[in-house]
């Protein structure tokens, strides 16, 4: 089946249940399903365009994306998210790499933008009317293992790397998701992380429909004490987040008056970075009552590619979600056996169809139905799938193996420090060295000597990091997590290399 199909099935079931709702109003089933036929009417009318056509979406985090991202594909066409945070420069860019026909919009087309193509806003599009919910038809789908999806992937905003995502990817992956986490229609679910992420709209979005959670949709950004009041508002009982939005709830929980309202959430799923142990004691403080959910996932895989079960209390990624199997390779590419470390490599119907317009990358990333995320980690002793880093991360210091990411979790572990971030600089002697960026606890005085000598204590001599540097902001890329890239830039930029 396709996205649209799937959703379909479930509107004529539950079409007066609640499914959408925001500040001021709630959408049904039935109703959320009009409005994107409502979307999709205006586009068959006015436009003459081929079957699997491009079609970008350019706005907020509101009830218009879910309408007009159903009304794409109740036409057949392929949806193209742009990120609402994008400047113009960036949409101009996704535009063209993406070869899209149509921009869709809940504003006016940016003074600035260059690129001759169709833009389309929610004033024009409500133009159309419908008589009846029951006079809906589900025509003229594409083959399910058609693309529906295209999506830059983390961090190349602009860039010709981008994902395509098949119907069968999309909705399997979301049904999976929601099925291991355990959505149900007593549920209701804050959105808090863009639209234009493939997280959201899979596992969240796309999940929460075919599960029947009620889902509240707001323009972000989201101040932590909006989110309080949505918690109490709307009844929350859970939501995913990166752990940097975990950060800002838990520095302002002290700001709201009724605590109880942290006692409704029942679930967080966590997604982009781990988790670490002195912030998940943190979060099960302030949301007591809350199953933490570490997840692991990546665009390219739809993206959910294993998660922890509800109930457990051992901080990891879990197990695969159904029909997605992983094997850990060594550098030569063959399987290791037991606890062994190495590359994650992820097949099933999770798995996207490949590049945009990209075949050679393609084809080093995908190898006989395996894709190598270039993600390194092992099974721990329970079966559960531990992350360690990630292969380009991997600092290279006298022929020695480096993962910034054990050290930063090392150091995570201290009380004086709030966020980390170790990234590898030239040394004319080793290769490479490890230098440390720190940002403290507010109130808490960073002594370098004592962070060295409680280093040496506890981590190879290799690993401790030659240079500190104590900034008041760590870089961090538009999904949350830690830039190493700008980090990186901004250390030899200091260092006039």
């Amino acid at each position: 089946m396709t996205i649209i199909e799937c959703l379909w099935k479930e509107a004529c079931e539950r079409k007066e249940q609640i499914i959408l709702q925001d500040i001021k109003q709630n959408w049904t089933y039935a109703e959320v399903m009009t409005e994107a036929y409502l979307i999709a009417s205006y586009m068959k009318k006015n436009f003459d365009l081929e079957a699997g056509s491009h079609l970008a979406l350019y706005t907020n985090n509101e009830p218009f994306f879910i309408f007009a991202a159903l009304g794409i594909q109740f036409c057949g066409y392929v949806l193209v998210p742009i990120p609402y945070s994008a400047s113009t420069t960036e949409i101009e860019q996704n535009l063209i790499a993406t070869d899209t026909k149509l921009v869709i919009s809940k504003y006016a087309q940016p003074a600035r933008l260059k690129c001759d193509i169709p833009w389309v806003t929610a004033q024009d599009l409500s133009q159309e009317s419908l008589s009846s919910f029951e006079s809906i038809t589900v025509t003229n789908q594409p083959d399910p293992d058609h693309c529906a999806i295209l999506l830059p992937t983390s961090g190349t905003t602009g860039k010709s790397k981008i994902v395509m995502l098949s119907h069968r990817n999309v909705w399997t992956n979301a049904l999976a998701h929601g099925q291991k986490l355990g959505y149900t229609d007593q549920d209701s679910f804050l959105v808090t992380m863009p639209v234009h992420f493939s997280s959201t709209i899979v596992t969240q979005l796309i999940s929460c429909m075919l599960c029947g959670t009620r889902m509240t949709l707001i323009s972000l950004p989201m101040l932590p004490r909006t989110a309080f009041k949505l918690f109490e508002r709307k009844a929350v009982t859970g939501f995913s987040a990166v752990p940097t939005q975990l950060m800002h709830f838990i520095s302002d929980f002290h700001q709201t008056p009724n605590r109880g309202v942290f006692d409704s959430i029942e679930f967080i799923v966590v997604s982009g970075a781990a988790v670490p142990a002195k912030l998940v004691d943190k979060i099960r403080t302030v949301f007591p009552k809350a199953d933490l959910i570490q997840t692991y996932g990546l665009t390219e895989a739809s993206p959910r590619v294993s998660m922890m079960e509800r109930g457990d209390r051992r901080i990891s990624c879990g197990s695969p979600i159904r029909d997605v199997s992983i094997r850990i390779v060594d550098e030569e590419e063959k399987e290791v056996e037991g606890t062994a470390a190495g590359e994650i490599w992820v097949k099933g119907p999770n798995v996207m169809l490949g590049y945009y317009k990209n075949p050679t990358l393609t084809n080093e990333t995908l190898v006989d139905g395996w894709l190598k995320t270039g993600d390194l980690g092992y099974w721990n002793e329970s079966g559960c799938l531990i992350l360690t880093g990630r292969k380009k991360n991997i600092i290279i210091s006298g022929g020695i193996n480096i993962y910034p990411e054990e050290i930063e979790a090392f150091l995570y572990g201290m009380r004086e420090i709030e966020e980390v971030i170790v990234v590898g600089v030239h040394d004319d002697l080793l290769g490479e060295v490890p230098i440390a960026f720190l940002k403290g606890v507010e109130g808490c005085l960073l002594d370098i000597d004592a962070l060295k000598k409680h280093c040496r204590l506890h981590l190879s001599s290799y690993k401790v990091p030659r240079q500190w540097r104590i900034v008041a902001e760590i870089p961090k890329t538009k999904t949350g997590k830690l830039d190493r890239a700008s980090t990186k830039r901004l250390l030899l930029n200091e260092l006039g290399v």
